[in-house]
Formats: C-alpha cells, structure tokens, sequence
C-alpha cells in the first residue's frame, strides 16, 4: 500500500488527494494522512476526503514508522517550503513539493543537499505540463533531427489579466506579497515554463544572456498592491545541449500587460519549424513546416490527450519513478538545476546581469524517467 502524507489541506492539497485515491492515477491502495494549522481547514478537507487519517500537527504526522516509498506532499504557501520539506526529509520522506520549490536558489542548494544526505528524493510539482502527448512529439522530430539544425526558439506567453492572487484565487493574499510567495508570475508560472523547456531540450547549461521585467499597474480591488511584483518578465536563453550544440532561444511570460495578448511555441531549424499547443487544455496539435521545391508546406497533425489530468501528474509521476527504483539523486538533480535556472531569470532581471546555470554533477537520465516506467 502506497502511503501519501500531505501537509496542508487547501485547495490544492485537495487535488493531491483526488490523484492518490485515484485508481488510474496511483494503481494500488493509497493510505492519505493529512495535517493543517487551520481547523476549519481541515475539517472541511475531512468532509470531502473522510477515509483520510488526520493528524493533530506537523510534528505528529511526521513522526511515526516510516516505509521506504512514503511521499510528504508540501502544499502549503511559497514561504513555508524550505523548513516544512527540510523537516519531511530529516524524518525519512520522499518530498513532493508545490511550486515555486522554494524562495532562492541558496534554499535550494540546501534543500537538495539535505535530500541527496538523507537518499531521499526531491520534487517539485513543476511537472503538470510535462509528458503532454504533442510535447512528446516534439522530442521525437529532435531527436530524430528532422527540423535539421536547430538555432533558435520561442516559448512566449501573454495573458493581459490573469494573475494568481487578483482575477484568480484571490482568497490566497500571500500571492500578492513578494515576501511570501517569491516573487510574481515567474514563480508562479515559470516553473512549467521551465519545466517544460527542460523537458524538450534536456540543456546540461543556460546562459540568461539577457532579462527584464515589468509591474503593470492596474486599478480595481487591489490596485494598491498592483505593482508590488513583477507581472510580465522575459529573458534570452542559449541553451548548450548534450551533443555540445547550442539553441538561442527567445522567451516571456505575461499575467498582465497592457500589450497585446500572445502565445508562441516554436522551434525552428535549417530543415523545418515546429510549434504546438503545450497546455493540454487549449489544444492537440503539433504543426510541422518545411521546403517543398521551394514552397513552404505545413502538416498538422492531432494527438489524443492521455494520461492524468494536469493535477494529478505531480503525484503519478513521483510514484511511478520510485516505484521504478529510480536514483533519487536524478530526480533531485533535475528539480535543483530547473529551479536554479528559475531563479537566475529572476535574478537577472532584477540585476541587469548575466547568469550561467549548469546542470548538477549527476548523470542526467537520457529519457523521462516516468516513460521509462511506463506509467504516463
């Protein structure tokens, strides 16, 4: 029996819960325990999940006998994370952690650190988009060289008003406050920007040549803390892959600007162009464009979605790998070098200075683990 200890009991401790007791998503018998400091919080997730086991604290649901395969599922505010996940390590857990992972890159560091001491693996929930069927696709035409030489990327997202904390939950205030939750839409959606980006390139190192960003202000309910983060952020990228080729690569990400709504997803080779819905939820489709007797041609092709539903990924991956037996050093190697790489977006933009972020010391898996296993 699989055994899931989620600390925090909001909403999206909730969807963690709905994916463990999920059959399709985790195939065995799953045993929840679940702990919140807010009562009416947790007798509410009771009400919802009432075979969960409840405990009184933290300290209550970490201590206990543990199994090799337990998973602590951190979901809780940003700047909870770095002492809750240190304290689900010490006590011997698997830690699956909500995004942002963390506030910093020196948090990370440690945290990885105090992973790999344990042998204890350590994951970020920035994999909810990773696996899509037409990302997939695109790792396939790479690996298979069919764009040719590839030289260059876009991954831009634009949204005008679709913050976390204003048009969206805005019952969670700590998305509002920088100090809490680490920063504005690069914590909160670059970790499945990047994530996604790590996936189809697997770079071993990524110099942030350039990045900027911007605090649009806006009026209405909270027009007083409109500004107090960036909301729109964008950066240059050269990726260097394991071949020792490099990828120049052109992104940003939007939750408010008062500029033109945008999405582009594009790779772009001496052969050929990719681009493809990535979000499963807005689309199936990969377009594939090259030369015919110097005409360009187009294919689209349609892919059924599959697997988990976006929320319940984090969790059916982190259980199939270990499962699997699979290092906990990869993982927690993978989940350090994308949230450093996170970071120094940040951090650039803030210091107008390049970084350079190189993967860990650890082999990197030469396929997604999760389709290694099988399970996704």
């Amino acid at each position: 029996m699989a055994r899931v200890f989620l600390i925090g009991a909001g909403a999206i401790s909730r969807h963690h819960a709905a994916a463990a007791y999920d059959r399709s998503v985790i195939n065995e018998p799953v045993e929840v325990h679940v702990t919140d400091t807010n009562a009416a919080t947790l007798q509410s997730f009771v009400e919802q999940f009432p075979d969960a086991i409840v405990h009184r604290d933290i300290a209550a649901l970490l201590s206990g006998p543990r199994e090799s395969d337990d998973i602590a599922v951190i979901a809780t505010p940003p700047f909870t994370h770095f002492e809750l996940a240190s304290d689900a390590l010490a006590a011997g857990f698997h830690v699956l952690c909500e995004k942002p992972l963390v506030l910093t890159a020196t948090e990370a560091t440690l945290l990885a650190a105090r992973a790999n001491a344990a042998g204890r693996a350590l994951e970020g929930c920035d994999s909810r988009f990773r696996s899509v069927a037409t990302t997939q696709r695109v790792r396939a035409l790479l690996a298979e060289a069919s764009l040719g030489e590839v030289y260059h990327a876009e991954f831009i997202n634009r949204s005008q008003r679709s913050r976390s904390g204003y048009e969206f939950q805005s019952e969670s205030s700590w998305f509002r406050d920088p100090s809490l939750s680490g920063g504005g839409v690069m914590m909160d959606w670059g970790p499945y920007d990047i994530a996604v980006l790590d996936e189809i390139f697997e770079p071993m190192a990524v110099e942030i040549r350039d990045a900027w960003s911007g605090r649009p202000h806006t009026g209405g309910r909270f027009e007083a803390d409109s500004d107090r983060a960036e909301q729109h952020i964008g950066a240059t990228f050269r990726l260097t892959l394991a071949d020792r080729s490099v990828v120049d690569l052109s992104y940003e990400r939007a939750a408010a600007t008062h500029g033109s709504e945008r999405t582009s997803v594009e790779i772009t080779g001496t052969a050929g162009a990719v681009s493809w819905d990535w979000l499963d939820w807005e689309g199936d489709a990969v377009h594939v464009s090259s030369d015919l007797e110097g005409a360009l041609v187009t294919e689209t092709e349609h892919l059924p979605t599959s697997g988990p539903v976006f929320h319940a990924r984090p969790l059916a991956e982190f259980h199939s790998v270990l499962e699997a037996g699979a290092d906990p050093r990869t993982r927690t190697a993978r989940t350090l070098f994308v949230f450093r790489w996170l970071r120094a977006v940040v951090e650039a933009a803030e210091t107008s200075e390049p970084k350079l972020v190189e993967y860990p010391a650890v082999p990197r898996p030469t396929r997604f683990e999760a389709e290694t296993a099988g399970v996704l």
